[in-house]
């Protein structure tokens, strides 16, 4: 959109006083194009980068296609895609959402692992990305959604890719992890953690007591705002025709923090997502059966190695969900 003399003279005397000084501040004041890449970061923290005056792009790459794969042009930076195909790479997306892409940059083989060469490269020079996504009709932009191995159908039909919208989550800094359920059910429910750290940090400035963790995730003003932001992931996802499916109907706070010691996520803090179903079991059934609470045990893991558990009584509760196409998405009872 064309900007204003007015805003150009505004924006050039904020450059001056606020946006150059934080670029010089960050080491970045002759920095002319910047990209991002790897995990998805919140927009929030890629419109604030942006509007310093720092030209930040989405790239998307593998070391198997000499990095690039896509790239956004001048004029068509957006949070929510990672480009277009760079020049000479070919993209296409497969039956199950796989996104493929072949290029002069594809690598030639694995050393000395003809095997892995074989699942990861076809006869015809298209590499298998892992990854899950679609191109957009009309801008040619690549979406990227979620692991090709997450990805599933809710059993409607509706598309579900728990990573993207745990990631939407996660850009809440009251959200430390989420846990998103749908695979093949009706709707989709989620476990959320706390960040001690932020929340407990609010507790303290609005005189709000609390002796672990436990306590502070079950407190009703924690999860109000908990609430608060999946309902605002649900708006958001409702504007999406392929992913609207995966609103949140229901979720709880967990009791404990998921951990890498108990199995729960991987070292790099990468959510095992079956173990964690099997490990609550009993709270993923609560989620879809209608209860209002669930009790139950875990047990953990202390620094020291020591084994114990932890007992809780926590509360489930409905989140709004938005209609999609005049119909609304109800969570069955």
């Amino acid at each position: 959109k064309p900007v204003g003399g007015w805003d150009r003279f505004r924006y050039w005397l904020g450059d001056i006083l606020v946006y150059g000084p934080v670029r010089n501040r960050a080491g970045m004041t002759n920095v002319r194009v910047a990209y991002t890449a790897g995990e998805a970061i919140g927009p929030e923290i890629f419109d604030f980068w942006r509007s310093l005056g720092i030209n930040l792009k989405q790239l998307y790459g593998q070391t198997e296609a000499s990095v690039f794969i896509t790239q956004q042009p001048d004029n068509e930076v957006r949070a929510d895609t990672v480009g277009v195909p760079s020049p000479g790479v070919e993209l296409k997306i497969a039956e199950s959402g796989e996104v493929f892409y072949r290029s002069p940059g594809v690598f030639v083989e694995y050393y000395k692992n003809a095997e892995s060469t074989a699942d990861t490269k076809d006869a015809e020079g298209w590499v298998a990305t892992g990854d899950a996504g679609f191109i957009e009709e009309g801008t040619g932009h690549l979406r990227i959604i979620d692991r090709a191995k997450d990805v599933g159908k809710l059993k409607n039909g509706a598309l579900f890719a728990p990573k993207y919208v745990e990631n939407k989550l996660k850009f809440f800094p009251n959200i430390l992890e989420a846990v998103v359920h749908g695979a093949d059910r009706d709707y989709c429910t989620a476990f959320i953690n706390i960040d001690l750290t932020a929340v407990g940090n609010w507790a303290e400035r609005n005189n709000i007591a609390y002796g672990s963790y436990q306590e502070l995730a079950g407190h009703k003003q924690v999860l109000d705002t908990i609430q608060s932001h999946i309902e605002e992931v649900n708006e958001s996802l409702s504007t999406d025709e392929m992913l609207s499916g995966c609103q949140i109907h229901r979720f709880l706070v967990l009791h404990k923090e998921l951990d890498a010691d108990d199995g729960e996520l991987t070292r790099t803090r990468k959510v095992r997502r079956k173990i964690v179903g099997e490990k609550f079991h009993d709270l993923v059934a609560a989620l879809y059966d209608g209860s209002e609470t669930v009790s139950t045990e875990t047990e953990v893991t202390y620094e020291d190695g020591r084994k114990g558990s932890i007992k809780a009584t926590l509360e489930i509760r409905d989140a709004k969900v938005v209609p999609v196409n005049g119909k609304t998405l109800e969570a069955a009872e």
